[in-house]
């Protein structure tokens, strides 16, 4: 198991601004799924599996708080770890945080996601395989265990 959460630079594009030269808003949301792409691989859940599989990660919601502006004047650094999961990982959440480069955050994104069959179109229940590396991803410090009847 990972014990911190997964961190990652980015150098801000042009493409990343908007009018008011400040990052656009989907710009934010854009890293913060590559990030979650990024720690599911690290932890073997690569692309090639969920195609054998024939699932992928699905989203219910995503919520994104912007604390300060970003500009074009260095790298950000993005933090993804699994803030909630059920323990056979069929529903789970993730905290993002966005640092500038002076190290003031500028942004916190959390996503409630789960597993779509790729064939039926429907949610699904992954595999122990699959469950066991979400279990073992870095979690926040308040991670929190969902019991099956929850829907937070």
């Amino acid at each position: 198991m990972m014990d911190q959460p997964l961190k990652k630079e980015f150098e801000v594009q042009w493409s990343d601004l908007d009018p008011n030269r400040h990052m656009r808003h989907s710009a934010y949301n854009d890293y913060a799924a590559h990030m979650r792409l990024k720690i599911f691989e690290e932890a073997g859940i690569n692309m090639r599996l969920m195609e054998e599989l024939n699932m992928g990660p699905i989203l219910f919601r995503e919520e994104t708080t912007f604390l300060r502006e970003v500009g074009m004047d260095g790298n950000i650094i993005l933090t993804v770890a699994l803030s909630k999961a059920r323990a056979d990982a069929s529903r789970w959440s993730f905290y993002h945080e966005i640092f500038r480069p002076d190290g003031i955050k500028a942004a916190k994104i959390t996503v409630d996601g789960a597993w779509l069959d790729l064939e039926k179109r429907k949610l699904a229940h992954p595999p122990q395989q699959i469950s066991d590396l979400v279990m073992c991803l870095p979690k926040t410090e308040d991670f929190e265990l969902l019991i099956p009847n929850e829907t937070k």
